[in-house]
């Protein structure tokens, strides 16, 4: 290096002869210089603009990559046609069997996924059936609890009649309308047709058990229309 002019430095490497020719005639038809393009990469790389500097490196990147898949796909079309007799209508077959392949691996994965949703479906299916049971049989043994504490009621009820002066008996219970219902369990009517038509039968007389003050469990008759005591 020698010094060409004040805080200037002459600097000299080495270049691939073709490159450089290549390099000053591109820099030419853009104007400017292969001295100006090269400050320019250095201002840029010293004031930590390395992405800049990628920038404009790649600018043209994606035209030159479409160049040579262009001029590569020319070349292989333009070598089939010296080695064959119909090359264009091969290679067309060639890339529509390659379509066809990759059409059928796509759609085999896309039924293996659909059959795999099917299975899940299925089940879960099968477990809610058997949660639905152990539902079922869960409200029958509470039922069945329900109904043996309330015998223990009665019995006890009855010792005390029977070793009492209480010689009467107790009146049968009357079929009740919803308001009539409600009005014993202490709720709204609105609450009982509510339980009635959510809950399962045995459901709903297990629930008036809980409301009623006698411990009584109460079913619905489609016929009447009226809530009767459960037998």
């Amino acid at each position: 290096m020698s010094n060409t002019g004040r805080k200037k430095k002459l600097a000299s490497f080495n270049c691939d002869q073709r490159k450089w020719e290549q390099f000053i005639a591109c820099c030419n038809s853009k104007g400017t210089t292969a001295t100006a393009t090269l400050l320019e990469f250095i201002d840029l790389y010293l004031g930590d603009s390395q992405d800049q500097l990628d920038a404009i490196g790649g600018n043209d990147l994606d035209k030159r990559l479409d160049s040579q898949i262009k001029a590569s796909a020319e070349k292989y079309l333009v070598t089939s046609n010296n080695s064959n007799a119909s090359p264009t209508n091969e290679t067309i077959i060639a890339i529509c069997e390659r379509l066809d392949k990759l059409e059928s691996e796509f759609s085999n994965e896309s039924n293996s996924n659909q059959t795999t949703v099917i299975d899940n479906l299925a089940n879960l299916e099968q477990k809610i059936e058997k949660m639905t049971a152990r539902m079922t049989q869960l409200a029958e043994a509470i039922i069945k609890i329900q109904d043996y504490l309330n015998n223990q009621q009665k019995r006890g009820q009855k010792s005390y009649y029977n070793n009492s002066s209480y010689s009467g008996q107790s009146p049968r219970m009357q079929p009740l309308t919803e308001e009539g219902l409600a009005s014993r369990l202490g709720v709204s009517e609105e609450t009982v047709r509510k339980e009635r038509i959510n809950l399962p039968p045995p459901l709903f007389v297990a629930w008036c058990k809980n409301k009623d003050r006698a411990g009584l469990g109460w079913e619905f008759n489609q016929n009447t229309g009226f809530y009767q005591p459960a037998s």
